[in-house]
């Protein structure tokens, strides 16, 4: 009876050494892979529905939609693919559409990418650009590249624009020019 307790004994340690040795041996999955898990994304989605509201008003600031999201948790960043974004001001409403699109600072940065177009049906105005950066806080928009703004009077290029949102200052720099139809 002693021999088969001490086999017992003995059979156990063995298979508990031959599972840690063959733990042991396993490489970690995330040890190659540590670079790629951590730059993949923490959310993917489409289609989506995203409305921001004013912390003091409790209005509705803006409302984006886009194809498809991508949210990454190591980096506060959610990158847009085709997002509309819409927001009414006192000159009415304006629609900015791209072809790509980030989120940053906690959603108080929106930059559009690509082919940006922002429009604005009330005032006939429509502008085009292939970066346009919308700050929801400061209530700012800001073109860092080449912008070509049409109305229905003329049209007006520069190498940069900025506008204040709530007090509808715009200002133009590097090589603004403008063509302006007469009225007869």
């Amino acid at each position: 009876m002693k021999r088969q307790g001490l086999l017992s004994v003995t059979g156990i340690v063995l298979l508990g050494l031959i599972v840690l040795m063959t733990l042991h041996e396993w490489d970690n999955p995330l040890d190659e892979n540590q670079q790629a898990f951590l730059s993949a994304p923490m959310i993917v989605a489409g289609n989506v529905i995203a409305k921001t509201f004013n912390a003091d008003t409790g209005e509705v600031q803006y409302h984006l939609t886009a194809d498809h999201l991508e949210q990454y948790d190591h980096d506060p960043l959610t990158l847009l693919d085709k997002p509309v974004l819409t927001m009414d001001n006192k000159d009415g409403a304006w629609t900015i559409q791209s072809l790509h699109g980030e989120v940053r600072n906690n959603g108080d940065l929106i930059v559009f990418q690509n082919k940006v177009e922002a429009r604005n049906e009330r005032r006939g105005l429509t502008l085009n650009t292939n970066e346009l950066q919308y700050f929801g806080d400061a209530q700012r928009v800001l073109a860092p590249t080449d912008v070509d703004i049409r109305q229905t009077q003329g049209s007006t290029r520069a190498g940069k624009m900025e506008v204040q949102l709530d007090s509808g200052e715009m200002t133009l720099s590097e090589g603004v020019v403008s063509d302006f139809k007469g009225t007869r």
